[in-house]
């Protein structure tokens, strides 16, 4: 989500969740080759405007020139990442200048939609947002299929990276985020348990920590009626076989009656409707919660908060009968639909953050799991045990984010919605079912 992700080598911001969206909602001011946007007069005139002696297919080399403008929603202090990978580009490109504006995220589609209309905008964009489908249609972005087919990387990236219109790549994220299972060891020693691995198993795991002579919280997830609501409803509603495109109301049905359940029987607060993922994270950091559904980006945090407080873990999410998805949120990078220097905005691509050492510079300095596979056995992956769930998620399950390349915003509303019904109680299952089948079936327009 973009939730969805500094301090230690593994930190994560606190208030991240998913593609970072709640941090990089705010305001912030430029540093270094960062310029900040101003009006949209400016945006225009900064855009657009990129060349290239080798715009057509020529070859590149180090005697290339040029420039070309990067859009971003870094903010002051998360913008050295953006910069020290970009260096990567600029040392095998020394006479390339490379252009670093801040645009606010939400202001993002807003913008680019505008400067499209105008026929300019960035060479690359890099964003993770869930507006996507909506830029695609203004013409913000342009195709990059030949050139991925033509990527002798492109095997090492699962497809959940991969955002398509038409059959066509457009968007690819090198690094991504998700969700996984938090414990507390302590507890589940105490309790004699270990993290369930099925969702046969869950309940009765939950049972058993709540029978406990201490009481204490099975587990804390988000159940806002928000986008991080549906992210945190997705593998459970994905393991039974729902998809949006899709919406099986048996598979809903089924996943709704076991977080139903939770909530009826004190397993999951009923106070969790009002919870993202940094209130959840808070929730668990108390101590007496079994098990917490969040992300990476809270790696770091628990570091810095927990310490020795007691001691913790992740695991994989359990798996359902259709083993189902999770959402790999993170920013993808995207050629500018009107980019005079398409083939330096690919390159920028392929020397940033699909690289290898651009990725473990994310890696270092923001948390982003790398999505290449090669990557998996490095040292700095395989250094912190709290990362190898996430990263065995990435290969086995790791799903599109947005869904749908963004068609599916307003029916995630629908699934957000009745998720947070069914664990305060205002709905049961089958009714919140019926209403998320039909409501899905009406608002997904792909």
């Amino acid at each position: 989500m973009s939730a969805p992700e500094s301090g230690s080598r593994f930190a994560f911001t606190e208030e991240r969740g998913i593609s970072r969206r709640q941090l990089l909602k705010r305001a912030a001011t430029g540093a270094g080759s960062l310029a900040l946007a101003g009006s949209l007069g400016d945006l225009l005139a900064a855009c657009g405007s990129g060349t290239s002696s080798s715009g057509s297919g020529q070859a590149l080399g180090p005697d290339t020139t040029g420039s070309i403008t990067v859009w971003h929603y870094s903010p002051q202090q998360d913008v050295k990442t953006v910069q020290d990978y970009t260096a990567l580009f600029t040392k095998k490109y020394p006479k390339v200048d490379v252009k670093l504006q801040y645009v606010e995220f939400s202001e993002m589609p807003k913008r680019a939609i505008a400067a499209a209309a105008a026929k300019s905008g960035p060479d690359v964009f890099v964003y993770g947002g869930n507006e996507v489908s909506a830029m695609y249609k203004a013409g913000c972005f342009r195709s990059v299929d030949d050139r991925w087919t033509a990527f002798a990387d492109k095997s090492l990236f699962p497809d959940g990276v991969l955002t398509k219109f038409g059959g066509k790549v457009y968007g690819v994220k090198g690094y991504v985020n998700l969700t996984g299972l938090w414990y507390n060891k302590d507890i589940l020693d105490q309790v004699g348990v270990q993290p369930p691995k099925t969702v046969d198993d869950v309940t009765s795991t939950f049972a058993k920590i709540a029978a406990s002579a201490k009481k204490y919280t099975a587990i804390a997830l988000t159940g806002q009626p928000t986008d991080q609501g549906d992210w945190t409803a997705w593998p459970w509603l994905s393991g039974f076989g729902f998809s949006y495109g899709n919406p099986d109301q048996s598979a809903i049905e089924q996943a709704f009656s076991l977080v139903n359940e939770w909530a009826r029987k004190g397993y999951l607060p009923k106070e969790s409707v009002s919870w993202g993922q940094a209130e959840t994270f808070t929730r668990f950091a108390v101590g007496d919660v079994a098990f917490m559904e969040n992300g990476n980006w809270n790696i770091g945090p628990a570091k810095r908060q927990l310490g020795t407080k007691f001691n913790y873990g992740t695991a994989q999410l359990p798996t359902g009968p259709r083993s189902g998805g999770l959402f790999l949120g993170g920013e993808a990078l995207w050629t500018g639909g009107f980019s005079k220097s398409p083939d330096l905005a690919w390159a920028y691509m392929h020397e940033t953050l699909l690289s290898k050492a651009g990725l473990l510079i994310t890696l270092a300095e923001s948390g982003g799991i790398p999505a290449r596979a090669d990557m998996a056995n490095l040292t700095e992956v395989t250094s912190n045990p709290l990362l190898e769930p996430y990263i065995q998620e990435v290969r086995s399950r790791g799903s599109e984010y947005p869904p749908e390349g963004g068609a599916a915003i307003a029916a995630q509303a629908v699934v957000a919605q009745n998720w947070s019904a069914v664990i305060a109680g205002q709905k049961s299952p089958s009714q919140a079912a019926k209403d998320t089948a039909e409501g899905v079936k009406a608002n997904f327009h792909k």
